[in-house]
């Protein structure tokens, strides 16, 4: 019933640096940034002392834990992070300020979304029993950090699902590389020769063919003409998404629902393996 607003809308590393004392045999080796986990649960009641309607509220926030109060590097990675996963807006928050932000503007929006007209309609004589199911919100944040490729990058990814009263619930995933030594956001053009998009992009169809049979329990989808009979890349070419992660082990390409399919399909995350992919990186 109401217009969704996805509040978004990334990836960090601190190194360890080992040094010889001249003359002897031991090591040292400085403290590394490491990631941590904030999180945060609230319940907030349009009307006092009833349980419903409600709004429920979850938020796991993963950031890079500096060092030592020297580590800049660290600083930067999570400002990066906030400003990219969340806004602007929130950039110069620390951890803890950015979880209760967050927290309160969804309270805000949830308020001003349905209060007054829950107000109205208990004014006017709804039953407690006869109350919508859409006047009920639900905000789920959740977010990872760890290291990826070479570990000389932060992988981060940050997954929000709303319900606001639609007619279904909405879920948008967001996929980050941070530079480990520098904080900078890695994008596609700092990874992927444009020269080889369409070598690239027939990877990850191949993977994407695999994925659907896998969903669909069979094995006789095999090309584009399959994909489009189940619905699949119906109104677009397959396509470099802006959501990628540099893993450990491959590349992996991520599809929001709506991008190549339908909201019924799914979300869709294709994982290259360095193998296959590496002759076409920068």
């Amino acid at each position: 019933m109401k217009s969704t607003r996805i509040l978004l809308p990334s990836l960090i590393f601190g190194i360890a640096g080992g040094f010889a004392l001249t003359g002897c045999i031991e090591q040292k080796q400085t403290a590394a940034a490491e990631p941590d986990m904030l999180q945060k649960d609230t319940t907030v009641y349009l009307q006092e002392g009833k349980e419903t309607p409600s709004c429920k509220i979850s938020i796991s926030y993963a950031y890079l834990k500096p060092a030592s109060e020297k580590d800049s590097i660290s600083r930067l990675i999570n400002e990066k992070i906030q400003e990219e996963a969340f806004g602007k807006q929130y950039v110069k928050l620390t951890p803890e300020g950015l979880v209760s932000a967050l927290a309160n503007d969804f309270i805000k929006n949830y308020n001003t979304d349905v209060k007054e007209l829950f107000e109205a309609d208990m004014h006017n004589g709804m039953k407690a029993e006869d109350v919508p199911a859409w006047y009920n919100y639900e905000y789920q944040i959740k977010t990872a950090l760890e290291a990826g490729k070479d570990s000389t990058v932060w992988n981060y990814s940050v997954v929000n699902f709303q319900y606001t009263g639609g007619a279904h619930p909405n879920t948008l995933a967001k996929y980050m590389n941070i530079n480990a030594q520098t904080g900078k956001l890695i994008t596609a053009d700092d990874v992927f020769r444009k020269e080889d998009n369409a070598k690239i992009c027939s990877l990850i169809m191949k993977e994407l063919i695999k994925e659907v049979n896998k969903k669909m329990e069979t094995d006789t989808i095999s090309s584009i003409e399959g994909l489009q009979s189940v619905g699949i890349l119906l109104d677009t070419d397959i396509y470099i998404p802006e959501n990628f992660m540099l893993g450990k082990d491959g590349v992996t390409f991520y599809y929001n629902r709506y991008e190549i399919a339908p909201y019924s399909a799914g979300d869709f995350s294709l994982t290259v393996p360095y193998d296959d992919i590496n002759v076409y990186l920068k």
